[in-house]
């Protein structure tokens, strides 16, 4: 019981509908926990690995052949062009993870294996490394002019930390701790890339040292939790605070209130890329400021009046990829002046959404809705105002309580808005104002049952996609949304 350990992998191979739209993965993970009999050390470990290839068709070529097919003659979707089929990205990634702890001091309250006090020294340990590669056989006009005719692009992220913290626990007092942390990174690429008008270098290699400070107390129904770190030496973050107080009524009911606040450089990516692609290559790591985020936040809990989360969020120096008007393109070169920008003016974020479920008898109704607001001087964050989701179902045990079944309708909306574009090169979303995609409903049919340790679920997914021949729904643009399909499964667990 003191001793406990798992391994388990995970992979998948789907073939997709589309031409060249195969992708595969496979994520290994173990872990190990043990506590000592006394209970005054304990350690966790975990080590996890995933390998993810992706063929990249770059969306549709034509449209109207998915849009305007009256004929029925691309229902069978492996027929429509698309625009590559020759491209993979492919996405590696190692952690090695583990945490231990000693408790120096230790006593407990008279007559209670609770603990009153106790000091304790602990250490956490993480590496992790990362490959991101896009492969193309031969360079292709949609990206623009490259320096050679096959693509080969391959990004490196290696990153270790180590933090070393004292932790303080005191039934009255509450659980303080103060941490150190280092942390080391190297982002590179394989060779220094010199043009006419720039020079890029191959890396950003460097470490931070912070502090930091954790602190939890329940004083009756309150709950209070603190979290900050500020950055002593390094560049990539300056400091983030998190914070949260909440409040139980009682068992049905909860309110609480959390601030945020950070400011850190974008990711890797928007400071430092090389590509063979000409326009794909920039650093920023010297021009780019930190992105500034500050949110406040509230939740209520009730069984009886459903859960509700409101959140104001304000940015500044917000990073996001898209056009730039400066670089001139040629005819077909659909994505070939993508690139990282900073906006220079506050963007104001609010979100709204509400949960409820209503039961009656065997059937029951759980509804979710969010409102977004965005206030911006640019169009540079897009999301839909309003998106819903509503599942009604019934639940009961059948076969004199041998099988209990589950069946029901989802609903799922969102309204128009002009969608993110997705980059298959940097495998990123960028921003475009072009196109208003969304305001299309998606229903699925579902029946999930359980039998002892079996489940079983059939599930048929948008089955309203031919219902009025408009073929007009698109995860993001010339990315159709799936059609119509059945998915069967089934769940046997060994151990009761």
């Amino acid at each position: 019981r003191r001793l406990n350990f798992s391994i388990a992998y995970k992979g998948f191979r789907s073939l997709g509908k589309y031409a060249f739209d195969q992708s595969e993965s496979g994520n290994f993970r173990t872990t190990a926990n043990y506590v000592t009999k006394n209970g005054r050390y304990s350690i966790r470990a975990h080590i996890a690995a995933q390998d993810i290839d992706t063929e990249e068709n770059g969306g549709l070529s034509n449209r109207e052949q998915f849009e305007a097919d009256e004929e029925g003659d691309f229902r069978d979707r492996s027929r429509i062009d698309v625009k590559f089929t020759d491209a993979n990205n492919r996405v590696l990634g190692k952690r090695y993870f583990f945490d231990h702890k000693y408790k120096l001091l230790r006593s407990r309250r008279d007559s209670t294996k609770t603990e009153a006090t106790s000091l304790s020294l602990g250490h956490a340990f993480n590496y992790e490394t990362k490959i991101y590669e896009y492969t193309q056989t031969a360079e292709n006009v949609f990206f623009g002019n490259a320096f050679l005719g096959e693509i080969d692009d391959k990004a490196r992220l290696k990153t270790m930390f180590n933090e070393f913290n004292v932790e303080f626990y005191n039934h009255v007092l509450g659980k303080l701790q103060g941490n150190i942390s280092l942390y080391n990174y190297n982002y590179f690429f394989n060779s220094i890339l010199t043009t006419e008008t720039q020079r890029i270098d191959n890396k950003l290699q460097g470490e931070e040292i912070a502090i930091g400070a954790r602190y939890e107390k329940q004083i009756g129904d309150f709950l209070i939790e603190g979290d900050m770190k500020y950055t002593l030496v390094g560049d990539l973050t300056a400091n983030i605070l998190d914070a949260s107080a909440s409040y139980q009524f009682n068992e049905n009911n909860t309110v609480r209130a959390s601030i945020h606040s950070s400011s850190r450089l974008p990711d890797f990516n928007f400071l430092l890329y090389q590509s063979e692609y000409e326009n794909y290559n920039w650093q920023n790591n010297a021009t780019f400021e930190n992105q500034r985020a500050s949110s406040l936040q509230f939740d209520l809990n009730s069984r009886f009046w459903g859960n509700l989360t409101a959140k104001y969020t304000t940015v500044d120096n917000y990073t996001y990829f898209g056009f730039d008007t400066n670089i001139p393109t040629e005819e077909g070169e659909v994505l070939g002046n993508i690139r990282p920008f900073q906006e220079g003016n506050s963007i104001n974020y609010i979100k709204v959404k509400y949960n409820k479920e209503f039961k009656v008898g065997g059937f029951a109704l759980n509804n979710t809705v969010m409102y977004q607001n965005v206030s911006q001087t640019n169009q540079v964050l897009n999301v839909p105002q309003l998106v819903t989701r509503n599942t009604l179902y019934f639940s009961s045990d059948v076969f004199k309580k041998a099988m209990y079944i589950q069946t029901g309708v989802t609903f799922k909306y969102f309204t128009t808005y002009t969608m993110d574009g997705y980059n298959p090169l940097l495998g990123e979303f960028y921003i475009q104002n072009d196109e208003e995609l969304g305001g299309y409903p998606l229903l699925d049919f579902f029946i999930n049952a359980r039998v002892k340790q079996t489940r079983i679920y059939l599930k048929a997914e948008h089955f309203n996609s031919s219902f009025d021949g408009s073929y007009d729904f698109y995860a993001a643009p010339d990315y159709p949304y799936r059609d119509f399909v059945i998915r069967f499964g089934l769940v046997w667990n060994f151990f009761s």
